[in-house]
């Protein structure tokens, strides 16, 4: 695996490593409306741990109508800045029980997300909950 980028004076950072395009800010140029890396690090641990769980609760053959998943983080304030927590929200519109997805998100954050287990093993805290058919579980 190997990705690469440039700098681009009113952007920040560009990929250039043969794929699609993938913008990003950085301090020197701030674009707003670009991500960080540390919030691409949180789309990462989102993706990564969300692929899982889909795949996992479609092999159990559950039905799923939509489904997104939010993630927030905070950075500490003093340098490294690094991540105090991250919280995944996955969230279910479908034919689905709890204890289900409970298990499926689980397996993905204690066994199979290389993002959410690189980050916890950094000795940042991750938590989740997750909503059902507009229910809250926590």
């Amino acid at each position: 695996m190997k990705v690469s980028f440039k700098f681009d004076s009113e952007v920040g950072f560009i990929s250039d490593d043969g794929k699609k395009e993938t913008r990003f800010k950085n301090s020197i140029v701030g674009n707003e409306e670009y991500h960080s890396p540390t919030e691409l690090l949180l789309l990462a641990m989102g993706g990564c741990s969300s692929d899982d769980v889909l795949n996992i609760l479609k092999k159990m053959k559950k039905e799923i109508k939509s489904y997104r998943c939010e993630v927030v983080g905070e950075k500490r304030d003093t340098d490294p800045k690094l991540l105090k927590y991250g919280e995944i929200h996955y969230i279910f519109e479908g034919d689905m029980d709890p204890e289900s997805v409970k298990k499926a998100i689980d397996l993905s954050l204690e066994k199979y997300c290389s993002v959410s287990l690189t980050v916890k093993g950094a000795g940042i805290p991750v938590s989740y909950y997750y909503t059902i058919n507009g229910q809250d579980y926590r």
